[in-house]
C-alpha cells in the first residue's frame, strides 16, 4: 500500500472461518494502521455491521456459502438490503474455476483474491482500491463495478451508463471528509444509480416484450418464451421498487399495470389469452414514449390501465 500516515479511520468487516488466516490478515491490516477490523467467524456477525454501513472495506471469504455471500452482495448492490451499496469489497476462496470466478464477480464484489496468497499481495490490492477503485457500471441485469475497464477503445455508448460511486475506503484513508458527509455522497449516488437503472431497465422492456410477441405470433410458446416472461416479470418489480422515489413517477403505473398483465399471462403461460399478449404490446410501446415525457402517450397509458383494471 502507498505510503500514508494513518489508515486509523478505515472501518474493516473481515468475514473468515479459518481463525490462522483470520488472525494473519488482521495483523496485517493493524501493522498497516487500519486498527478498526472486525474479525469474526460468524456470519450473521459480518452481515449486520456490513448491513448497518460498519463497512468501508468488507473482506469475505465466500467458500462457506457462495450463493448465500454472492446473492448477498447483489442484493446490497441493488439495494435491496443494508444502508450503503457501494463498500469496496474484496471475495477470497480458494476455488479458481472459471464458474466460481465468473460468479462472484457478476454478484458485484470489486475483487476476488484466491487463496493461497500473500499478505503483501492483500495490501497491493486494498492500495490499488483506494488509489483506483472501477466506476460502477448499471444495466438491466447488473450494478457493480465495471468489468470492462481492461477493454481498449471502449463504445462511447457503454460509458454512457457508468457512475462515478463514492469510494469509503479512499475517502475515510485520507480523513479528510466527516463521516456524515460521506453519507451525504452515498445518498446521492444511490439516487444516481437508482435512476440510471431505471432508464435501463425502460430501454430492456420494449425489446423483451417484442421478443415475446415474436415467439406468441410464431407459435414459439417455448422455455425460451417463458424465461422472458420471467425476466419481465423480475424487471416489473425492480421497476415497482425504484421508481416511486424517482423522477420518472409517472411510468409507475405503466409498469405497474405490465406487471398485472405479466402475472395473468404466467398462470398459463403456454396459452396466453390474445387480450393480455396485446396489452402487453401497447404497454411496451406506451412505456418507451412516457420515459421521452410526452402527454398523449401518459394520457393514452390512464386509459390503458383502465381497461387493465376493468378485466382483472
Amino acid at each position: 500500500m502507498p505510503t500514508h500516515k494513518s489508515y486509523k479511520n478505515v472501518r474493516v468487516v473481515l468475514f473468515e472461518p479459518d481463525s490462522d488466516v483470520r488472525q494473519t490478515i488482521k495483523s496485517t491490516l493493524h501493522q498497516d494502521t487500519i486498527t478498526k477490523t472486525l474479525a469474526t467467524s460468524s456470519l450473521k456477525m459480518a452481515q449486520g455491521a456490513i448491513f448497518n454501513d460498519e463497512a468501508d472495506l468488507a473482506i469475505v471469504d465466500i467458500d462457506t456459502d457462495r450463493n448465500q455471500l454472492c446473492t448477498m452482495m447483489r442484493k446490497i448492490r441493488h439495494q435491496e438490503i443494508g444502508k450503503n451499496p457501494f463498500p469496496v469489497a474484496i471475495a477470497l476462496s480458494g476455488n479458481s474455476s472459471y464458474p466460481n470466478v465468473r460468479k462472484t464477480i457478476d454478484s458485484g464484489f470489486d475483487l476476488l483474491l484466491v487463496k493461497p496468497f500473500s499478505m503483501n499481495t492483500l495490501l497491493d490490492r486494498i492500495g490499488h482500491l483506494i488509489r483506483q477503485r472501477a466506476p460502477f457500471v448499471v444495466t438491466s441485469d447488473y450494478i457493480g463495478p465495471d468489468r470492462r475497464l481492461n477493454v481498449r477503445n471502449p463504445n462511447p455508448a457503454d460509458l454512457k451508463y457508468q457512475v462515478t460511486v463514492p469510494n469509503p475506503l479512499k475517502i475515510m484513508a485520507e480523513g479528510k471528509t466527516p463521516l456524515h458527509k460521506m453519507q451525504q455522497l452515498i445518498k446521492k449516488s444511490t439516487i444516481e444509480v437508482n435512476e440510471t437503472r431505471i432508464q435501463r431497465n425502460g430501454e430492456s422492456i420494449p425489446d423483451l416484450v417484442g421478443s415475446l410477441g415474436s415467439h406468441y405470433m410464431l407459435d414459439g410458446l417455448d422455455n425460451e418464451f417463458l424465461q422472458g416472461l420471467k425476466k419481465l416479470d423480475t424487471i416489473c418489480k425492480d421497476m415497482d421498487r425504484r421508481l416511486k422515489r424517482s423522477k420518472f413517477a409517472h411510468v409507475a403505473e405503466l409498469c405497474s399495470s405490465m406487471h398485472t398483465v405479466v402475472t395473468r399471462i404466467l398462470e398459463c403461460p403456454m396459452s396466453p389469452e390474445a387480450r393480455d399478449m396485446e396489452l402487453l404490446q401497447n404497454l411496451g410501446t406506451v412505456i418507451a414514449r412516457a420515459f421521452q415525457g410526452d402527454g398523449n402517450d401518459i394520457a393514452a397509458a390512464h386509459s390503458i390501465s383502465d381497461s387493465i383494471k376493468a378485466v382483472a
